[in-house]
C-alpha cells in the first residue's frame, strides 16, 4: 500500500478494451521512478490529475511484465513545493549558506554600477527563488535542487583566486560576469515536473535569456554605461567558448575567456565526482563510458586522496 506524495512527470490518458478511459502516468521520488495507472477515469478526473508537478497518491504496487507499477486508486495535487528535498536529490550544500557567501562576494565589487546591477538581482525576490532551487543542468552537471546556486558561488569563488594571478583581468567586471553567467537557467529549466527545459528554454536557450535579464535590470539603473553593459554581456553571450555550436559569440575580451575556461572546468570536475561516486564497480580502477567526456575515467588516482 502507498500514501504518498510524487513528482508526476508526465502522463498519456488512454482507452481500454471496455471503451474508458484510463491513465497511464511516470512518477518519481529521488530514489527513483515508477510506472502508474488509474483506471476508469472522468474528464474532470484527467483535468484535475493534471500533467506535472507534486501529486499526493494512494494505491498499491504489484507486478506487471516483471515491473513494479502503482495501481492509484485516490489522487490530489500538492500546489506546495515545500518537500521538494523528497523527490528530487539536493545540493549537500546549505542554501542558506551558499546565498550568504554569494551576498559577500558581491559586497567586495567597488565598481558602482556593476555593483548596484547585482543587489538588483539579490532584491528579486522571484528571481533569487529560482536560482536557490535550479539545478545547473538536466544530467550533465550539477544536476540537482540547488545545483545552480553552488555552480554560480564555486565559479565565482574561482574567479576571485584567477583575478588575483592574472592582472590582466577587471575583477569587478569577471565577478559580475562569473556571478551572471548562467542566470538564463532561472528561466530555461524547470524543476517543477522533473528536471527539463521550458519552452522559453527551447525557443531561446539560457545564454541569450541571460543577456536579456541583464538589460531588463540594467535599464532600472540611472547612466549604466552602454559600454560596460556590453562587456557584461558579452561574458555571458560568450561563455560558452567556440566549441558550443549553440554559442552566439566567441569570448573577445580577457574576462570573458576567464568565465569561459572556469565555467567549464567547475562543470567537468563535478562531472567527473559524480560518475566516480556512482560507478558500480569499486573493484576497477575505471568508471563505465561516460558520453560527456567521451571516454571511461580513471579512478585509481582517488587512493592518492589526502581529503576525507
Amino acid at each position: 500500500m502507498v500514501d504518498d506524495v510524487f513528482l508526476l512527470q508526465g502522463r498519456e490518458v488512454k482507452i481500454d478494451r471496455n471503451n474508458k478511459s484510463y491513465i497511464q502516468a511516470k512518477l518519481a521520488d529521488k530514489s527513483g521512478t515508477i510506472a502508474a495507472k488509474v483506471w476508469d477515469v472522468s474528464s474532470s478526473q484527467i483535468e484535475s490529475f493534471g500533467k506535472e508537478g507534486p501529486l499526493r497518491v494512494k494505491g498499491v504496487v504489484g507486478l506487471y511484465n516483471n515491473s513494479l507499477q502503482l495501481t492509484i486508486k485516490d489522487f490530489s495535487r500538492e500546489d506546495s513545493y515545500e518537500r521538494l528535498g523528497e523527490l528530487f536529490p539536493c545540493s549537500e550544500r546549505d542554501v542558506k549558506e551558499l546565498k550568504d557567501e554569494l551576498v559577500e562576494i558581491i559586497g567586495t565589487i567597488g565598481h558602482p554600477h556593476l555593483a548596484r546591477l547585482l543587489r538588483l538581482f539579490l532584491a528579486d525576490e522571484e528571481f533569487m527563488q529560482r536560482l536557490s532551487l535550479s539545478p545547473a543542468s538536466v544530467k550533465y552537471h550539477h544536476a540537482y535542487l540547488g545545483g545552480l546556486l553552488e555552480h554560480t558561488v564555486s565559479i565565482a569563488r574561482l574567479a576571485i583566486e584567477a583575478a588575483r594571478h592574472y592582472r590582466i583581468l577587471d575583477r569587478d567586471l569577471l565577478l559580475t560576469g562569473a556571478i551572471l553567467h548562467d542566470i538564463g537557467k532561472t528561466r530555461e529549466l524547470s524543476y517543477k515536473g522533473g528536471f527539463q527545459y521550458t519552452d522559453e528554454g527551447g525557443l531561446v536557450g539560457h545564454i541569450v535569456m541571460g543577456a536579456l535579464m541583464v538589460e531588463e535590470k540594467a535599464v532600472q539603473i540611472k547612466d549604466f554605461p552602454g559600454e560596460l553593459l556590453d562587456l557584461v554581456k558579452h561574458i555571458i553571450l560568450g561563455h560558452h567558448g567556440d566549441t558550443d555550436p549553440n554559442s552566439p559569440r566567441i569570448p573577445a575580451t580577457a574576462e570573458a575567456l576567464a568565465v569561459h575556461y572556469l565555467d567549464n572546468l567547475d562543470a567537468k570536475l563535478q562531472a567527473f565526482a559524480r560518475a566516480v561516486a556512482e560507478d558500480r564497480d569499486p573493484h576497477s580502477n575505471w568508471t563505465e563510458f561516460q558520453k560527456i567526456f567521451d571516454s571511461r575515467l580513471y579512478k585509481g588516482t582517488q587512493k592518492y586522496s589526502s581529503s576525507p
